[in-house]
């Protein structure tokens, strides 16, 4: 599968998705608990409906799925990392900012991975990375410029202390945020969550929006600066995050260490 053929696909994913969830966004149903998925967190039937949808399309190729309900699928040599609703509250309560993302990759290990797609499905605003680039609607994205922690607009999963960050938002999509930050609307997108002494994030959480934002310029790393790339894409790994340009990263690092 080529860069080219994954987006494509990536794309079909998304339209199909987008065209369901709509059908059921603001009525009763959408936000009842039908079940817990493979990740243990409970499943609503939005997430059902989307992530039924996506693997109607994704079942037809020879690909590996990894998904937030329904575990691993398939057993192609390609791995796709899928977040059928990625800000699921946000969709239940009608807020505009809920998505989808694919992340698709060569083997089990982020550095493998070799197209990113991440579609607001409220807006339709789409976000990829191939061939080394990053695009928002087509348009060639990178992350800001700013280098002064004082002067930096951050999202942040959580606060604990008072930070000297210009403002902290957190939004409830954390691929859409860390797409924020790949296209410089926002300065950094922090993750310092843990749960059961790891991180909080899982791969199909923020891997396609990682990639996306990497491709856009940004360092990418764990909250004590570590590398990812041999991070996995499995049901049992969990990220910590501190995503930004390079000349802000390390100063990030320091204030939240």
């Amino acid at each position: 599968m080529t860069p080219k053929e994954a987006l494509d696909l990536a794309r079909k994913v998304g339209e199909y998705v987008k065209k369901e969830v709509s059908k059921i966004i603001g009525s009763t149903e959408c936000g009842i608990t039908v079940g817990i998925g493979k990740d243990g967190t409970p499943t609503k039937r939005i997430d059902m409906v989307a992530e039924k949808t996506a693997l109607e399309i994704l079942r037809e190729f020879d690909v590996t799925v990894i998904t937030e309900e329904s575990g691993v699928v398939g057993t192609g040599d390609i791995v796709v990392s899928l977040d059928p609703i990625d800000g699921t509250f946000n969709a239940i309560k009608g807020i505009p900012f809920y998505s989808i993302s694919l992340c698709f990759s060569k083997s089990y290990y982020f550095r493998d991975t070799f197209c990113g797609y991440v579609l607001n499905l409220a807006t339709g605003d789409e976000y990829y990375s191939i061939n080394g680039s990053s695009y928002k609607n087509g348009s060639v994205i990178h992350v800001s410029d700013t280098d002064d922690p004082n002067k930096a607009n951050v999202l942040f999963y959580y606060p604990s202390k008072p930070y000297p960050f210009k403002r902290i938002r957190i939004l409830g999509s954390a691929s859409l945020e860390v797409c924020y930050t790949a296209d410089g609307t926002f300065d950094a997108f922090i993750d310092n969550r843990f749960k059961g002494g790891k991180g909080f994030l899982r791969p199909f959480d923020v891997c396609s929006a990682l990639f996306i934002a990497k491709n856009a310029g940004a360092k990418i790393t764990d909250h004590r600066g570590n590398d990812l790339d041999n991070k996995k894409l499995t049901m049992d790994e969990r990220y910590t995050l501190v995503v930004s340009n390079p000349k802000l990263h390390e100063k990030l690092l320091k204030v939240i260490l």
